[in-house]
């Protein structure tokens, strides 16, 4: 046997896993629900778990608006909070598919996302919800020229018109 201790273990609670998204680590804790738990309860919980990832990245996407063009300090600008939500919703559809289909149900991954690794299909969240959001600020800003452009424009018109 080996004198060497694996320290992470040491400091990682039972039932729970680190991940690192974008260079953070988060510690992610999965329970599996009562033996009790009957297959409705099981379809309900998946069914709040996605909706919890779908928040979780519209969450991500408020956070890179505060980070991109509200001006908050990055001390304020919280990723942490959305990508931990997400990573514990998305830990117990991984959790609760298999179980509702031991069940007797039919549960299935929805999408190339959640069939991807936990770590993957989260950084791809976070992502698509960085290049959303770029692209909102993109579209606004073309927006504000055209208006601007109309406004000279029409200012020109009327001062050739009156003149």
């Amino acid at each position: 046997m080996s004198d060497q201790v694996d320290n992470d273990s040491l400091f990682t609670p039972a039932g729970s896993v680190k991940l690192k998204i974008k260079g953070d680590e988060y510690l992610v804790r999965v329970m599996r629900p009562p033996s009790s738990a009957s297959l409705h309860e099981l379809q309900l919980s998946l069914e709040r778990n996605r909706q919890m990832l779908k928040d979780s990245f519209l969450a991500m996407q408020e956070t890179c608006r505060d980070d991109f063009f509200k001006r908050v300090e990055k001390k304020y600008v919280d990723y942490f909070s959305p990508t931990q939500n997400a990573l514990v919703a998305r830990a117990n559809i991984d959790l609760l598919i298999p179980l509702i289909n031991v069940k007797g149900g039919t549960a299935t991954y929805n999408g190339k996302l959640e069939g991807m690794p936990i770590e993957k299909h989260i950084e791809k969240l976070r992502d698509k919800a960085a290049k959303k959001v770029k692209e909102e600020g993109t579209m606004n800003r073309i927006g504000s020229f055209f208006i601007i452009m109309l406004v000279v424009a029409m200012a020109a018109a009327l001062l050739l018109l009156f003149n």
